[in-house]
């Protein structure tokens, strides 16, 4: 029988000195600030803080200290026990031995395994899941940090959940390392940068990680450049920047800005290459502006001199196949050996996957595959890329290159893997760039498959940050382990196009929780932009905090600003920009601009221009720290509204307010008279009238029947949650309008929260629909009263659309029929439920739209289905239709007893603003102003409490009336 072995130079821990035996022959490892229990057997028992006695170990389950994998089958270990300074673990089925050194220091207990005999495809040297969260309001915090490239920490440093590191045999297990580190929240950081400093196989950088809190570009916002920043131009961006009180710039290749791969720049912009860049680097420093180097990784663009007119033989293949046949000139066929039955001809930008084939010199794209011998490409374009057309010989390789984002990757083992992340340090170190951005870095699985994203990654990161001459700041689009060492920021979500303040606070939420869903045996990475998984609890919980258990500053980037664009867009008023700028200064946290403030654009989209000016007074009131610690507390908190204002002393402070929004779908529709709770005092009243897009009518000839329920087989069952079962049958109950209706019921055992009981039923359109001219939809809708959730969402191919949720809901709280026109796609009320996984990519509710052009499915869900009981609702057809615009006059709002009329004309996409008795403005779609308002009638009061509310207007044409009314209310200064 083989062991592994386990060698400790070992000091005093408790009583025990170092490492010793009880009683029992439970062995007991620690150092002066905690102590860690195996027994005999190798469980867990016990990971306690000497200093409270308190015992961290989740004791909710057996656990193991340590377990290989061998042949694919996990094995625990079932013996330790102490010789000398050895601890030997047996694993008897495999016969399997390593021999791991534990030096101490005051603060840390360090593992390095020195000898592994036997071949275990994987060994796990430290498994200890704790019963904390790894957050820092918590009174106790832990930590494994792996020490080197191929050792495999799972979860981020410094505050973790469970401690866990492995190695594995193909990047070698012998030199895997970690050190265990326990000790107060506070104290972390410190214990951290005592480790790092001198930690050989880590390369350096005192600007991330352990320092990032203590160095300022962390918190700075910044101005993205997508190459039109030269030295003509600086003079504009540099007072771009100081408009927006921005400090910052990111400077985004691609493009026709520089090339990614080899980073040539566009010689008719930047004659003298990165010298140029150096001399505009140095005047952005001068105006006080860092600058900051934006790259795509390890991608390489097609028409980089890695690919055309040579490709190289460096770049990075899937697999790689036989020539079966000669390829003669001409030739569109290519036949191989090897079965191509598994080879994908999707495509796309997030698509792990290409076309394109390398034979010697040449590239080929191909359009099919065979799926039955013989085996070949089909439809071939050849000397693509410009690369010459040869002929090739029967046995010759073809690499089946490996393709994301538009562009190919070097082999992660060549040459040419190095020497891009040789370029990307000699170009940030020439030019003194202040900071790096590695996009694209969250595809590192295409370099290795998703089991590897972490060493991948890593590997070219430490390529980069071992040439630098000196550290920088550095942010990724994706996060593993060793990154956290140079990251500056957490984290920087891409832009959202409709429910902007919910996403605020997802976003906020998301980067401070710990991620306590993640195990070792999750091979995904959940730390990728705009993942995350909760709904309004857990929003709620985590968005007002200070911090998270990665302990760097905090981002709410990226940022673009809207304007009319329906029905996927909603524009971005000034309430909006107003709450992701409290929310910035309750968090200190920056915000990157995508652009949009340009002269130019500041002048066709005038309301971009009174968003700057927002911007720029927060800015300048957060890096100055004007408030105290207690007011940004109250601005951080989820779905709390302020407004900045200047008091009776001419200091900032803030007033509370909130913005009700409600939707009126025609002026004798019941959603025409509503409610409103004011929670502040009586004031005169404020508001904002939107003139949405509407629908032609039900029965119009130009509508497209998604669905109409005469088929049973229309729609397949594609998952529900526990408990529940589902009926859709015909129904005799015909609206008016409709060729048909189903009875969709459903009923829940109860086995969970209402909110997540869910069912899912799918229809899809082979071949797609084509609704480019039919965006919005049309339904009639019996509803039980029930109050389950009702959703009709319409996707595109995933490849096409990233995943865009189409989303329209509609809540079952009425009895009888009723008819709805939905058009904008649902986004903030998304994440008052919990969906099934495909709801943990926050984007797909937010970012992403649907390709109207190319749709694949109808889905219709429910959700908050009623515990123990059957709700059901009958749906006549599912129509799209068109949308129309609109034109009405003299909208007039009463409210209570008393009413207020404007007498204008609006058309869809303009929208009216009540501030005071002198501000009642009509504004354009891109918010130019369109005329001063003189209205009828005294401003009424909105009373403190409830508020009966009706909307009417005249001139509405042949379709219905649909406005968003938002109600305005502020309560008293925050400062007393």
């Amino acid at each position: 029988m083989k062991l592994i072995i386990i060698s400790l130079i070992l000091y005093p821990v408790l009583f025990f000195h170092g490492c010793s035996l009880n009683s029992d022959d439970s062995i007991v490892i620690g150092n002066r600030i905690f102590s860690y229990k195996i027994s005999p057997q190798g469980k867990n028992v016990w990971f306690i803080d000497r200093s409270t006695g308190n015992d961290y170990f989740d004791h909710g389950s057996d656990s193991w200290c340590a377990y290989i994998v061998k042949d694919g089958i996990k094995e625990n270990v079932t013996s330790v026990s102490l010789n000398g300074k050895h601890l030997l673990l047996e694993f008897p089925g495999s016969g399997i031995m390593a021999d791991i050194l534990l030096k101490k220091t005051r603060n840390s207990l360090n593992f390095t395994v020195v000898k592994v005999e036997g071949d275990p495809e994987s060994l796990v040297f430290m498994n200890i899941p704790l019963s904390l969260e790894g957050m820092p309001y918590e009174p106790f915090s832990a930590c494994a940090l792996s020490m080197n490239l191929y050792t495999h920490v799972r979860q981020l440093p410094p505050l973790q959940s469970h401690l866990w590191a492995a190695a594995y045999s193909e990047f070698g297990l012998e030199g895997a390392s970690v050190t265990l580190i326990g000790t107060e929240p506070d104290n972390m950081l410190r214990y951290v940068r005592e480790i790092v400093s001198i930690a050989e196989e880590i390369p350096f950088s005192d600007k991330g990680g352990a320092w990032a809190l203590t160095s300022r570009e962390g918190y700075g916002s910044y101005l993205m450049n997508f190459g039109t920043l030269t030295e003509e131009t600086i003079e504009e961006w540099i007072k771009m920047c100081h408009n927006l009180g921005f400090t910052q710039i990111d400077n985004h290749g691609g493009g026709d800005f520089f090339r990614f791969g080899d980073f040539e720049l566009n010689e008719q912009k930047w004659p003298e290459g990165w010298k140029t860049f150096e001399r505009i680097n140095s005047r952005l420093h001068e105006a006080g502006i860092s600058s900051i180097f934006h790259t795509y990784a390890f991608f390489i663009d097609k028409n980089s001199p890695y690919v055309t007119p040579v490709p190289g033989e460096d770049l990075g293949s899937f697999r790689s196949f036989t020539l079966a046949r000669p390829v003669r000139e001409g030739d569109t066929e290519i036949v191989v050996n090897e079965p191509t039955n598994d080879i994908s001809v999707t495509t796309g930008f997030f698509v792990r996957n290409s076309l394109s084939l390398r034979i010697g010199n040449e590239i080929i794209e191909f359009k099919g595959v065979s799926a039955d011998p013989p085996y070949k490409f089909t439809g071939c374009r050849r000397g693509a890329c410009n690369t010459v057309i040869y002929p090739h010989e029967k046995g010759e390789e073809v690499h089946h290159l490996r393709e994301m984002f538009g562009r190919f990757v070097p082999d992660p083992e060549s040459a040419l893997f190095d020497s891009i992340a040789a370029r990307t340090a000699k170009i940030v170190s020439d030019c003194n760039f202040d900071g790096i951005y590695f996009d694209a870095i969250d595809g590192s699985d295409i370099l290795g498959g998703e089991e590897n994203f972490w060493y991948y990654g890593t590997k070219f990161i430490f390529e980069v940050a071992r040439r630098l001459r000196k550290p920088v700041g550095m942010e990724m689009s994706s996060m593993s382990h060793h990154w956290w060492h140079y990251r500056s920021r957490w984290q920087a979500w891409d832009r959202p196009v409709r429910g902007y303040k919910r996403f605020i606070d997802i976003h906020a939420a998301a980067i401070k929780s710990p991620r306590l869903f993640l195990t070792p045996e999750i091979k995904s990475n959940e730390y990728e932009h705009g993942l995350w998984r909760g709904h309004t609890p857990v929003i709620e919980k985590y968005a007002g905090i200070e911090n998270g258990g990665l302990l760097l500053p905090l981002h709410l980037g990226w940022w673009g600003n809207q304007t009319w664009n329906p029905p996927q867009v909603e524009p971005t008023f000034t309430d909006d920009v107003e709450y992701l700028c409290c929310k910035m200064l309750g968090n200190n946290a920056g915000v990157s601009m995508l652009g949009g403030v340009d002269q130019k654009t500041l002048i066709d989209n005038p309301l971009f221009g009174r968003l700057v000016d927002i911007m720029r007074q927060y800015e300048e009131l957060r890096l100055t720290g004007y408030f105290s610690d207690s007011v940004r507390l109250r601005l951080r908190q989820p779905g709390k509204e302020f407004t900045l204002i200047r008091d009776d002393r001419d200091r900032w402070n803030f007033r509370p307010v909130e913005y009700q929004k409600h939707k009126v779908e025609g002026v004798s529709h019941q959603s025409s008279k509503w409610s409103v709770e004011n929670k502040f005092y009586t004031q005169p009243l404020k508001m904002r009238i939107e003139l949405l897009m509407s629908v032609r009518k039900y029965n119009d000839p130009s509508a497209v029947v998604l669905a109409d329920f005469r088929n049973p087989d229309e729609f397949a069952c594609e998952g529900s949650s526990q408990g529940v079962t589902w009926r859709i049958e015909d129904s005799d109950e015909i609206p008016r309008g409709a060729a048909g209706a189903g009875s969709f019921s459903a009923y829940s055992q109860g086995l969970g929260k209402e909110e997540g009981l869910w069912l899912k039923m799918e229809k899809r359109f082979d071949p797609w629909l084509d609704l480019k001219d039919n965006q919005g939809l049309g339904v009639w809708v019996k509803g039980d009263g029930k109050g389950q959730l009702l959703n009709l969402r319409i996707e595109s191919p995933r490849h096409l659309s990233h995943g865009a949720r189409g989303d329209h809901f509609v809540k079952i709280d009425f009895t009888g029929w009723r008819y709805f026109e939905l058009v904008e796609i649902e986004s903030s009320g998304f994440s008052n439920y919990i969906w099934p996984d495909s709801g943990f990519y926050v984007y797909d509710s937010y970012r992403n739209t649907v390709k109207f052009e190319s749709v694949d499915k109808l889905q219709m869900w429910f959700n908050n289905l009623p515990s123990g009981d059957t709700a059901c609702c009958v749906i006549g057809d599912v129509k799209a239709l068109p949308l129309v615009p609109l034109s009405i006059s003299n909208p007039s709002l009463s409210i209570n007893d008393a009413a207020i009329s404007f007498p204008v004309t609006m058309e869809s996409g303009m929208y009216l603003e009540l501030n005071s008795s002198g501000d009642c403005t009509l504004y354009g779609q891109k918010g130019e102003v369109l005329k001063n308002i003189r209205f009828e009638g005294k401003i009424p009061d909105l009373r403190k409490g409830q508020n009966d509310l009706s909307f009417t207007c005249e001139g509405s044409g042949n379709a219905s009336v649909r406005v968003q009314v938002t109600m305005i209310s502020e309560g008293e200064p925050i400062i007393k």
